[in-house]
Parts: structure tokens; sequence; C-alpha cells
């Protein structure tokens, strides 16, 4: 965690002389959780005598600070601007001891991030690298690809449909209006009974899934040690893979919030039944890494 701490301080140390003070108040826990406000990011911008895509790229190392890899070493920020212009951080993260299939992509992430802040759309994405493929094709969940520019180092800004022509998109599996739909599908648990408060978090996250294909909506919710709880959503790909499991949005989350010396003491998975996916078995798999001995709790849900 020190050598963590250090990359941040160092991030924040080679940021512009002028908006230094201002953007390490704005990154202090708890009240950071990875989103900057449109006025944090407004005053940030006038600070630096930038527009938004300058800010918006400006941004990129300090999001890439967050990055945890200790698999391929390779460090990966992305910041993405919503349409009110708030910034949403993002960062590639890798869980050690369990399969490559596991790791959370920093365009995943900062998509996650907006999601969860309760944006309505994504008009811009900029990354420190080239994104990937399945990056290309994840973010196609975000809305119409001739509508988000993506920014990549100092290049001009591109349309992410010229990222990905001929792309396989969501229409052709009868996609809905997309990642950031104000209407969510309604879910309820399966026996109601007694509601505990972890339950009751996961079951909002399982409410702002993504999951137009499977209708395999998940949510979950993690309490550390502190009494902090992190939550994350399942997000679906119409290509399937690449999908965002519900766990790794919740690690991020723990990450930006600086929680990652808070030991995770619990754990509550709400996922709605399918026959063919089992939220379950993933969750269990990356919580035996990050926290052995912690019991996974299943509730399982329906859509009404």
């Amino acid at each position: 965690m020190v050598i963590e701490m250090e990359a941040l301080a160092n991030a924040i140390a080679r940021f512009p002389d002028s908006g230094r003070a201002m953007l390490g108040a704005a990154l202090a826990p708890p009240h950071f959780t990875g989103t900057l406000d449109a006025a944090q990011a407004h005053r940030l911008a006038a600070a630096l005598g930038v527009d938004q895509d300058g800010l918006l790229a400006s941004l990129v190392p300090i999001a890439a600070a967050f990055a945890r890899a200790p698999v391929s070493g390779f460090q990966v920020g992305a910041a993405a601007r919503d349409m009110s212009d708030a910034i949403h951080f993002g960062a590639n993260l890798e869980v050690p001891e369990t399969s490559l299939w596991t790791s959370l992509h920093a365009e995943q992430a900062a998509l996650a991030t907006a999601l969860r802040a309760g944006a309505s759309a994504i008009s811009a994405i900029a990354v420190s690298a080239a994104p990937c493929g399945l990056c290309r094709q994840f973010l196609l969940e975000a809305g119409a690809p001739e509508r988000i520019a993506v920014l990549i180092g100092p290049s001009p800004p591109e349309p992410l449909a010229a990222l990905l022509p001929q792309a396989f998109a969501p229409a052709a599996l009868g996609g809905g209006p997309g990642l950031f739909a104000q209407s969510r599908p309604r879910i309820s648990l399966d026996n109601v009974g007694e509601v505990e408060p972890l339950t009751a978090v996961a079951l909002a996250a399982a409410r702002r899934s993504h999951a137009p294909y499977t209708g395999a909506a998940a949510g979950i919710a993690l309490r550390l040690r502190s009494g902090t709880v992190v939550d994350g959503s399942y997000v679906e790909s119409v290509a399937h893979n690449p999908s965002l499991a519900p766990l790794a949005m919740a690690l991020s989350q723990r990450v930006f919030g600086g929680g990652e010396d808070d030991d995770i003491v619990a754990a509550t998975l709400v996922a709605v039944g399918h026959a063919q996916i089992d939220h379950a078995a993933v969750a269990r798999i990356m919580l035996h890494a990050v926290a052995p001995g912690v019991r996974l709790h299943l509730r399982g849900a329906h859509r009404d």
C-alpha cells in the first residue's frame, strides 16, 4: 500500500502548480470515491486554463496512479466525462491468485464509476493507452459510438465509431437504450423476511445492473472493518465477454475510496436466478483471493 500511495502522491506532485492543491483536496478520502463533480471539474479547468478535453487528458495520469496491476505490471488510467461535465475515474485492477479473466480494465472501471454516480450519458473518455479490443467492445454499451469521443494521449479526439468499425452492436441482440438509461429493471428479493442493511445495499446495486441480454441482474455489497460499505453492479456486454462482475466494480470503488487497508469482513450478493449464469461462483473465486475466510452470503431475487 505504501508504494501505491506514493504513486498517487507523485502523480499529484507532477500536476501543474495552478491546480495541485485543489486536486489534492478533491481526491482526499472519505469524500472521493472516483468522481469529480461538475463544479469541481469546472473550477479545476479554470485554474489550469484549459478546456474540458484538456482537463480530461490531464487527469489520466492521476487515474493511472490508482491502478493495481501486480500480475502485468502495466498501469492504465482512464477518465470519462458525462453530460454534466462531471469526471469519473477508472484504473485497471488485477486480482492475484485467480484467472486473468477476473481483471478489470481502466475503461470498464471508469464506466462503472459513472454508473454508480448516476451519470445520464458519457460524452468523452481519455485513456493512457489505446483501448484494447475488449474495451472498445465494452464501451459500445455506453451509447451511440459516434457520440463518444476517445482521447488517446496528445492525439486529437476520435469518435468511438472510428475505433471500432463494423462493430457487433447492442442492437444485434435486442439491446435497449444503453448502460446509462434512466429506467432500471424492477427487482425484488425471493424471500423478503428480514432485509439486513448489507442486503439492502446489494439489492440497490442489483437494481442498477445493466443486463439487457440475459436479464441476470446482480449486485454485491462489501462491509469493511471500519464499517464502510462498498458495492458493485453487474454490467453486460452484447458480446457477453467482456462483461463486468459485481465484485470487480466493488473492489474498484474500494481502491478509489482509499479502503485497501480496510479489510473486507462481510459480503452479500443479490442475484436474479438464471439457469446458465452463476454470479455466486465468480464472486466466491474472487472473494477467496482478496478476503480468505469471508463467507459469501447469497440472496436470490427475481424481476417483478
